[in-house]
């Protein structure tokens, strides 16, 4: 699998922390791929017509992009239940943390 990506994004670094703690890591080959709101980068738009990082190409071509997708792909490849919890209302509030976290960093990221 390859993974767009940029040591400056704080979404790829929370894909990339969950890609070590399910021990799949090593499974995964870096490109990086710079990105910038006002251009578009050519390479990633083939693969995710939003033009953001982190995105994951499988090697069957499937794509997956969204930080929170990854960690889920990534527990499951894991066999689930490692990072992202079965239960349901656990789940639930696992999601729940992930959207704050998400909403910290766009709110970081705009007053930057």
């Amino acid at each position: 699998m390859k993974l767009h990506w940029s040591p400056r994004s704080p979404y790829v670094r929370k894909a990339l922390l969950a890609a070590h703690e399910c021990g799949v890591a090593d499974q995964i080959e870096r490109r990086r791929t710079p990105v910038a709101m006002s251009t578009s980068n050519a390479d990633l738009l083939s693969d995710n017509p939003l033009n953001k990082i982190p995105t994951l190409v499988l090697d069957d071509g499937l794509v997956i992009f969204d930080s929170y997708a990854l960690c889920e792909y990534f527990d499951g490849l894991a066999g689930g239940n490692k990072i992202i919890p079965a239960h349901a209302k656990d789940r639930i509030l696992a999601q729940r943390f992930h959207a704050l976290g998400h909403g910290l960093i766009d709110n970081l990221i705009l007053a930057r």
